[in-house]
C-alpha cells in the first residue's frame, strides 16, 4: 500500500509502547458508505517496528470527515467545509442558522462534523449560500427568535452579500 509521510517524530509509540520514530502519514483508503464504494486519503501513525497503521482520536474523526466529504462529492452535496464557508459568509453561527431555518439547534453543527446532510436540507443551504436576498427574508422571519443584537449583526453581513460592498 502506498502511503506518504507527513512527519517523523521521535515519540512514544502507542501501537508498540516504546519510544521510536513514530511516523505521521497519508495513503488511499476505499471504505463502503450507503452502498457506495468511497476513496479518500486518510491520515494515520505508522510503526514501523510492528509494521502497523493506527490512529488517533483526532486522526479517526478527521478521517471520518474526510470519508464523508468524499462521498458528499460523489453524489453532488455540499462539504462540510462548504457548508461552514455559507455560514461565514454571513458571519452566523450554527445554532442560529438552524434556529433561522426551523431545523434543530444541533443540525448544522452535525452536518458540519459527523452527519451527511439529506437533499433537501443541502438545497435550502446551497440557496441560502447562492441567494443573499433570501437569506434576508429568513433573517426577517426569525428575528425574534433571533434578539436585536444577532439580527442586526446578521443583517449587516447579508446587506454587504445582496449590494457586493
Amino acid at each position: 500500500m502506498e502511503m506518504k509521510i507527513l512527519k517523523s517524530e521521535k515519540r512514544l509509540c502507542t501501537c508498540c509502547m516504546e519510544e521510536h520514530e513514530v511516523k505521521t502519514i497519508v495513503k488511499e483508503e476505499q471504505v463502503k458508505f450507503k452502498n457506495r464504494k468511497v476513496s479518500f486519503d486518510s491520515i494515520c501513525s505508522y510503526c514501523d517496528r510492528e509494521d502497523e497503521y493506527y490512529m488517533d482520536e483526532v486522526q479517526m474523526n478527521d478521517n471520518d470527515i474526510a470519508m464523508k466529504n468524499a462521498y458528499r462529492k460523489m453524489v453532488g452535496l455540499l462539504t462540510s467545509d462548504e457548508i461552514v464557508a455559507i455560514r461565514r459568509k454571513y458571519g452566523i453561527g450554527q445554532r442560529d442558522l438552524s434556529l433561522l431555518l426551523g431545523w434543530r439547534a444541533d443540525t448544522v453543527a452535525r452536518y458540519e462534523s459527523h452527519q451527511v446532510q439529506d437533499k433537501a436540507h443541502d438545497m435550502i443551504l446551497r440557496r441560502i449560500g447562492d441567494d443573499p436576498e433570501w437569506f434576508v427574508f429568513l433573517l426577517t422571519e426569525a428575528k425574534q427568535k433571533l434578539g436585536e443584537q444577532a439580527y442586526t449583526k446578521y443583517w449587516a453581513a447579508a446587506q454587504k452579500n445582496v449590494t457586493g460592498a
